[in-house]
C-alpha cells in the first residue's frame, strides 16, 4: 500500500466506526458468513484470515462461529489496528500490522480468507495470487461488500485522494480473473444492492 493511502486511512481511524457504524453492517456481514458456511461447512476450528481488517468490524462475527479456531486479522494501517485491538481481546485472535500482500501465514495453515469492504484497495491480480499461496487446497476466499458495486465506486470517487480511482469490478469479471490465479468461483452476487464473490482454491 502506498504511503499516501496509508496516511488516508491513518487520518480516519479514530472516527471510522462513527462514520461506518458496525451495528449497521451486521446484516451484510452475516449474509457473507452464511454463504461461506453453506458452501464450505461450519467455520468452527478453522484458521481464517481477515484481510484488510481495519477497525475490526468483522472480528466479533467471526469469533462467534470460530469455536477453537484461529483468526489472523491483517491490516497495514497502524491506527486502524490499534482501534481494533482496543475493542477485541481473545486468545484466538492474532493481529498483524503489515501490508497483507507482503505478509505470509504459516504454510498450509489457512482454511479461509475473508475480505470485507476492502478489496478495491488492493491490486486485484496480485491480491488473488497472494491469497492463493496462503490457502490450503480446497480453501476459500470470500470477498463481499455491504452495498452494491455502483454505490461502492461512487463512495470512493467522492472520497477523493488516493482512493478516488479504486473500483470494485463486476463479480463476473473478477471471477474470470480469479480462474487464472488458481481459483474456481462457487457463488457470486452483483445485483446493484449487494456484491459477493466466493472462491475455492483449486486442488
Amino acid at each position: 500500500m502506498s504511503a499516501s493511502m496509508k496516511a488516508f486511512f491513518e487520518e480516519r481511524a479514530a472516527t471510522w466506526d462513527f462514520l461506518h457504524p458496525p451495528a449497521q453492517q451486521a446484516q451484510a456481514i452475516l449474509w457473507g458468513l452464511e454463504c461461506a458456511q453453506q458452501h464450505f461447512g461450519p467455520l468452527g476450528g478453522k484458521t481464517l484470515v481477515d484481510m484488510g481488517c481495519g477497525t475490526g468490524v468483522l472480528v466479533p462475527h467471526i469469533l462467534q462461529v470460530l469455536a477453537e479456531g484461529k483468526l489472523w486479522a491483517v491490516d497495514c494501517t497502524q491506527a486502524m489496528v490499534e482501534v481494533a485491538k482496543a475493542k477485541h481481546k481473545d486468545a484466538r485472535l492474532h493481529f498483524v500490522c503489515e501490508d497483507a500482500l507482503g505478509w505470509a501465514p504459516p504454510p498450509g495453515e489457512v482454511d479461509g480468507v475473508l475480505c470485507y469492504n476492502s478489496f478495491p484497495h488492493f491490486p486485484q491480480e496480485e491480491a488473488l495470487k497472494a491469497v492463493a499461496t496462503w490457502l490450503r487446497p480446497g480453501g476459500f476466499f470470500l470477498l463481499w461488500h455491504s452495498f452494491g458495486r455502483q454505490c461502492i465506486n461512487s463512495i470512493h470517487r467522492e472520497a477523493g485522494g488516493p482512493v478516488a480511482k479504486h473500483r470494485l469490478a463486476p463479480a463476473q469479471a473478477l471471477a474470470a480473473l480469479a480462474e487464472t490465479c488458481g481459483f474456481e468461483a462457487r457463488s457470486q452476487t452483483d445485483d446493484g444492492q449487494r456484491w459477493l464473490l466466493l472462491l475455492k482454491k483449486k486442488p
